[in-house]
């Protein structure tokens, strides 16, 4: 039975695209969590986990992620038939093109997309962010990178993305973020529909915590066909730095 969760345009284009599979998206946060246990325990030159600001972390990040776990094929099914790259900050154009130059963290192209999908717009969008005493879960986690989602900024075609925060020892996903997201000030901007939960098919490790799921409403229409996007999916992966 149809939900008619996709529609297609005139120009052939499903909005939004159709969903990306559970089996990738385990697939890239494993291959995240061993590209942050080579920054932590296989530091390379000047590098500093506990030092470095947030470009510093997610320029690392990027480069152990792409040139070691994927080059290498660390991780089963993160390779290059499944996967044709990994980006950090392209730019990419908002839902309505007001703003051209948006520049998510990191940006992962599959090799196969979906029949009606654009394809520069296609893929597992990732937006990074420290937690920690200097950087709040509400001020920036909240309205510096979950909101660039909610309002179109970033994977307006896409009904998942994936969040992860740079996490200091204390901050952990509960009870942080929901308490966050539930203030009244917040769920104006971020508007909740199911708190943040684990996922049954995550664990947890000596570097993350178990993935947690959140889903949102979004706020705006698709400027192709005037139709409300639908609420997004947001996974949360919380590296531990210290």
């Amino acid at each position: 039975m149809s939900l008619n969760l996709f529609e297609e345009t005139t120009d052939g284009i499903q909005l939004p695209h159709p969903p990306i599979s559970l089996r990738s998206l385990l697939v890239v946060e494993s291959a995240l969590c061993e590209a942050w246990r080579l920054m932590r325990d296989e530091p390379r030159g000047t590098f500093k986990l506990d030092e470095g600001d947030e470009d510093d972390i997610t320029l690392e990040l990027h480069e152990r992620l792409y040139d070691e776990v994927f080059s290498k094929g660390l991780i089963p099914g993160f390779n290059t038939e499944v996967f044709a790259s990994v980006g950090r900050e392209p730019k990419i154009r908002n839902f309505n093109r007001t703003h051209p130059d948006k520049m998510p963290d990191l940006f992962i192209q599959f090799v196969d997309r979906p029949v009606g999908a654009l394809y520069s717009q296609h893929g597992i969008f990732i937006e990074c962010k420290p937690v920690d005493d200097d950087h709040a879960v509400g001020k920036h986690y909240c309205d510096k990178g979950i909101i660039r989602f909610i309002q179109g900024d970033y994977a307006w075609t896409m009904t998942s993305v994936l969040m992860i925060g740079y996490a200091r020892s204390d901050y952990t996903i509960l009870p942080k973020l929901p308490d966050t997201l539930a203030l009244a000030s917040r769920a104006k901007k971020i508007p909740t529909l199911d708190a943040p939960q684990p996922c049954q098919h995550s664990q947890a490790g000596p570097i993350n915590e178990v993935v947690h799921i959140s889903r949102h409403n979004r706020t705006f229409k698709y400027v192709e066909n005037g139709k409300a996007a639908p609420p997004i999916t947001l996974r949360h992966l919380w590296l531990k730095r210290d």
